[in-house]
């Protein structure tokens, strides 16, 4: 695969050209689910038909809540998304992970080694575009666990080849700076947060980033102005060379990457289409106009949740070539088009807070959820009304220990008397933003 190649010369008609080629295959293997055969029966589409990128704003899109939809109607066989029958898929190999969706509940997803190997190729091109190169060290602080973008890494770090640090959870701050200490990675992958909270903690705790040979930071799983990757480069001591990354986890951990410009994120365009369709119509948005990311992968053959799947991520693109010379698409995400904010990395839906309280007796209806960032980093304080019938101690343990089942992260419960929050009115308003517009 190419993904973002330093290659110059290939034309958007070129890249549409390897695209065509291999939509039909991709068409076959999503036709080959009950899902997708039902979907395509229901509005009269003959997949066969779809040779272009252009069709594919004839067929019907994908999102988080019909997915999750499909699998609370059909979860034992992944809400019957899956291109061939599970036996297969085991017997070739593979991998289950998992993501917060719409509702709180965690999606559920399986990939064959072989469609992670397609993730590990993009991988590779992302640690090279941070600095890292074969036979070095690169340090990931994502977790190797249900969570997708850290197996992509994973295998990026087989395909370069580079020797992995495998510093998630539970290593803390303290190991992991004597980690970069003792094997002066090339490269760390971790949350533009997280860099500027580690690089603090490297401040306080005596150690001297700038001297222990870290060359670039890749960062990923939030949106960042430019003020915050300039701290993040002064504390680390590299300048110019952190890179953005993107993906998500319905099409895989890996769709884009920064270059040396650092302007606007290159999308792999030899594994995914990636189209910007207009808001609630199925028509596509004009270059340099805010429309959704939608993308269809051309490379994966065992969970067609990757066709027409509509990101919910607002987003413009271009498709000027770089000042580095490439000429794959680019694309700026603006923000997010429902009611979500990205904490640590984590998808956090108000609606998916809201059906975890509606289990816990004795919460009111109302809550609020307040972001703040407090030394760099943001923060989660989740104010509930706790009901006279309950001992608020006890609700507030009850709460804090369902929303880190559901979240995997801690949020700070902060519980107030019944009639403090603002009673809903038409639309609910559930988050309160106070992080610096920075």
């Amino acid at each position: 695969m190419m993904a973002v190649s330093k290659e110059a010369g290939r034309s958007r008609r070129e890249i549409e050209r390897v695209q065509s080629e291999l939509l039909p295959q991709a068409m076959a293997a999503a036709a080959g689910s009950p899902y997708w055969a039902r979907r395509f029966k229901e509005v009269g589409t003959d997949p066969g038909k779809v040779r272009l990128p252009a069709d594919l704003y004839r067929l019907p899109t994908l999102d988080k809540g019909l997915y999750m939809a499909a699998l609370d109607a059909d979860g034992p066989t992944y809400g019957g998304l899956l291109c061939q029958d599970l036996e297969a898929i085991k017997q070739a190999g593979a991998i289950i992970y998992r993501s917060t969706g719409t509702t709180g509940k965690q999606a559920r997803f399986i990939n064959t080694h072989a469609g992670f190997q397609v993730f590990g190729d993009q991988g590779a091109q992302l640690l090279t575009e941070a600095g890292a190169g074969p036979g070095d060290f690169v340090m990931i602080t994502f977790p190797l666990s249900f969570w997708a973008a850290g197996w992509g890494i994973y295998y990026g770090s087989r395909a370069l080849p580079a020797t992995l640090i495998p510093a998630g959870a539970p290593a803390d701050g303290l190991l992991r700076l004597n980690l970069i200490a003792e094997y002066r990675p090339s490269v760390v992958v971790l949350t533009p947060s997280y860099a500027l909270t580690l690089g603090r903690q490297a401040e306080a705790e005596g150690f001297d980033l700038r001297s222990c040979g870290v060359r670039g930071l890749l960062l990923g799983g939030e949106v960042f102005p430019d003020t915050r990757r300039k701290k993040i480069e002064e504390l680390w001591n590299v300048p110019g060379r952190t890179r953005n990354f993107y993906g998500i986890s319905e099409g895989g951990p890996l769709f884009a990457v920064e270059c040396e410009a650092q302007d606007g994120l290159h999308l792999f365009e030899d594994d995914q289409v990636h189209q910007f369709w207009q808001a609630d119509r199925d028509e596509p948005a004009r270059e340099g106009e805010l429309g959704e990311h939608v993308f269809t992968a051309l490379r994966q053959r065992a969970m067609a949740t990757w066709l027409n799947f509509r990101t919910r991520d607002a987003a413009v693109y271009s498709d000027e070539p770089c000042r580095c010379g490439r000429t794959t698409r680019r694309m700026w995400v603006k923000e997010r088009l429902d009611d979500m904010v990205k904490v640590k990395a984590v998808n956090i839906f108000a609606s998916g807070v809201e059906e975890i309280l509606h289990g816990v007796d004795h919460v009111g209806e109302e809550f609020l959820l307040i972001v703040d960032r407090i030394d760099d980093r943001d923060t989660v304080t989740l104010q509930i009304e706790v009901l006279p019938t309950g001992g608020r101690e006890a609700v507030v343990r009850e709460v804090s220990k369902r929303m880190h089942a559901a979240l995997g992260i801690t949020l700070k419960i902060d519980p107030v008397e019944p009639g403090t929050l603002p009673k809903t009115e038409l639309k609910a308003r559930r988050w309160l933003d106070r992080r610096p517009k920075d």
